[in-house]
């Protein structure tokens, strides 16, 4: 069982400031310890339940805890009964030689972060560059909602409004949009062979100082009486059509 020091730092870990300070974050899930004790990441310990390993009988070394241990250290009300501690890779930068980056503006509810990071998985994408007060991608939630594609998936963090300046000087201003109500059509706009796309917050969208250097945005069209998409649903129904388009016009 987690000895009273290992406790009070996995508990300790539910916070950004601590996960950051160590480098190291918890995983819950059977499925998303399963792949961080295949991923080739450091992994400082694994526990789980004596309930857990009768029912899973899990393929990889750990040690036991019991159910009031794994109350305490879950970050959800019910806990999935098994946990891993894992030390974060080194910070890696934005690689700048590609063809489409995703980049996101102030997304704050981790839900919608970890289901746009499981989107950039499924279409091959292992980047997403986020603004500095992006949610945390090593928050529990976002780590859950993403399915272990966060182990895929390199979330860089900087300054947007720099880094959509340095990728206008390669993609040109056409080629770096971002997503507003007012922008042109997904459906009718002519795609650039290299992007950036520019996905706002869920509930204040783009900010000033990012509006500030964008000159070119677009939408997805709506036809009822919705006000507004889901982050994460927005993000996939453009994604999509970027990619498509952009594949298309590099066959050409």
């Amino acid at each position: 069982m987690p000895s009273h020091s290992q406790m009070k730092q996995l508990t300790a870990l539910r916070m950004a400031k601590y996960r950051q300070k160590y480098g190291q974050f918890v995983v819950e899930g059977r499925k998303a310890v399963e792949e961080v004790f295949h991923s080739g990441w450091e992994v400082l310990g694994i526990w789980c339940t004596m309930e857990f390993a009768e029912k899973y009988n899990p393929l990889y070394s750990f040690e036991v805890m019991d159910d009031l241990e794994s109350k305490k250290l879950t970050a959800f009300e019910t806990s999935p009964g098994v946990i891993a501690w894992v030390k974060m890779p080194e910070n890696r930068s934005l690689n700048a030689d590609c063809d489409f980056i995703l980049a996101l503006d102030g997304i704050s509810d981790p839900g919608n972060l970890g289901t746009i990071i499981r989107l950039a998985d499924w279409y091959g994408l292992n980047q997403i560059l986020v603004s500095n007060d992006t949610v945390d991608a090593f928050n529990p939630k976002v780590l859950a909602a993403s399915m272990g594609s966060f182990l895929r998936v390199n979330v860089v963090y900087g300054d947007l409004v720099g880094e959509i300046r340095r990728f206008q000087k390669s993609f040109g201003i056409a080629g770096v949009l971002g997503a507003d109500l007012q922008g042109d059509s997904i459906y009718k706009m002519e795609f650039p062979s290299k992007a950036m796309l520019v996905m706002g917050s869920e509930s204040h969208g783009l900010r000033a100082d990012v509006r500030d250097v964008l000159g070119r945005y677009v939408t997805i069209p709506k036809h009822g009486f919705a006000e507004s998409l889901n982050a994460g649903i927005a993000t996939a129904i453009l994604m999509d059509n970027f990619l498509q388009k952009m594949q298309n016009f590099a066959r050409l």
